[in-house]
């Protein structure tokens, strides 16, 4: 007797979000621009999230008991999740990214995770079972997922110190970092914290507590609910990476090779001197009202070194060049609210006019 397929509302939604994620990660792979190569790494997180949803919705709907070589093939690839997610953020940020053997060994897992599907794959096909009912798919699945959430919140971890430390060099260099640090990467890795920190403890429970069991109804909702949201959140970050193409990078604004012990040796009239000289330029061309300042341009106004501007405001000033900037914005915002001159504009208006450039900041 040929199975039928248990289509419902829920496995529809999630099956074709799964086919809109993985078209979108294509495009991603192929579509040439400034950003090719970091949406590369982004495509393939997607992909890799999309196929192993798709092997369980391929399990849900039973198409495997009508087509059983649908199952012939290695859906999960859960172990790349992790260093891809590292690598889309590394190529976003860092100055020159390259490829190495460095990084080519965080991969080494995956070989490891595609390997194990293949024996358990060829043990199913010989024993003519269907293979995820195997005791050795079994004990595949616990080392696969164990792997897998160690390796994601790693990952992870790494992905978000790597985001600081932008941030920190950002702030050092410009007046405004919306673009250049993005707010949505650090969503990105929020949510995918969040959503594996409860699809990882499920499927432990799934798979030694009640084992491989879907009769209880309370679990097949968890299930149809956690995959919902990882299938629409990947499609969300797909998306939101093919928006970001214009991305700004940190090309030509790396610090001098001076370092800040360089000019330790000045004296308190000296810096005082310098400071006085930054402040008397800001106010007078009121330079700090440019949206795209940043540390280079102020310090070629000024006649300083970059890391000498840099060396003052943070060491004597107590602030980054951004907190240095905006601060300068603030007061000019405050001022033109108090003044009957600008009455007419709003808030936003005015902030915009002060150099800031975006509703959030």
């Amino acid at each position: 007797m040929i199975a039928s397929i248990n289509l419902n509302p829920f496995n529809f939604l999630i099956l074709s979000g799964v086919v809109q994620g993985i078209l979108l990660g294509l495009l991603l792979l192929f579509i040439k621009s400034r950003q090719s190569k970091s949406n590369r790494w982004l495509a393939l997180t997607i992909i890799c999230v999309n196929l192993h949803i798709l092997y369980l919705m391929l399990i849900d709907l039973d198409l495997e008991r009508r087509y059983p070589f649908l199952l012939w093939f290695p859906y999960s690839y859960l172990t790349a999740l992790g260093p891809l997610i590292y690598l889309y953020v590394k190529s976003l940020i860092a100055q020159r990214f390259a490829i190495g053997s460095r990084e080519y060994k965080q991969f080494i897992p995956v070989g490891i995770e595609v390997g194990l599907q293949v024996v358990c794959i060829d043990y199913g096909i010989r024993h003519d079972e269907i293979y995820y009912n195997t005791p050795l798919n079994a004990a595949a699945s616990v080392v696969i997922f164990s792997s897998a959430a160690i390796s994601i919140f790693y990952y992870l971890k790494r992905s978000r110190s790597l985001l600081l430390n932008h941030q920190e060099w950002a702030k050092a260099n410009f007046s405004t970092i919306d673009n250049i640090t993005p707010r949505w990467l650090y969503e990105l890795l929020k949510y995918y914290r969040i959503i594996w920190l409860l699809w990882v403890p499920f499927v432990i429970v799934f798979l030694f507590i009640f084992r491989f069991q879907w009769q209880y109804l309370i679990l097949v909702m968890i299930a149809y609910v956690l995959l919902l949201c990882i299938t629409y959140l990947t499609y969300w970050i797909g998306m939101k990476g093919f928006g970001q193409m214009g991305l700004i990078k940190p090309l030509n604004n790396e610090p001098d090779s001076k370092s800040g012990s360089t000019y330790e040796k000045l004296n308190d009239s000296q810096v005082k001197q310098y400071l006085i000289q930054i402040n008397e330029l800001m106010q007078k061309e009121k330079l700090f009202l440019e949206q795209d300042l940043d540390l280079r341009g102020l310090a070629k106004h000024v006649g300083f070194e970059p890391n000498l501007l840099s060396y003052l405001l943070n060491r004597h000033l107590g602030k980054s060049f951004y907190e240095y900037v905006n601060s300068l914005r603030i007061e000019e915002v405050k001022q033109r609210l108090e003044s009957d001159e600008f009455r007419h504009l709003s808030i936003l208006a005015i902030a915009f006019d002060c150099g800031f450039n975006s509703k959030t900041s």
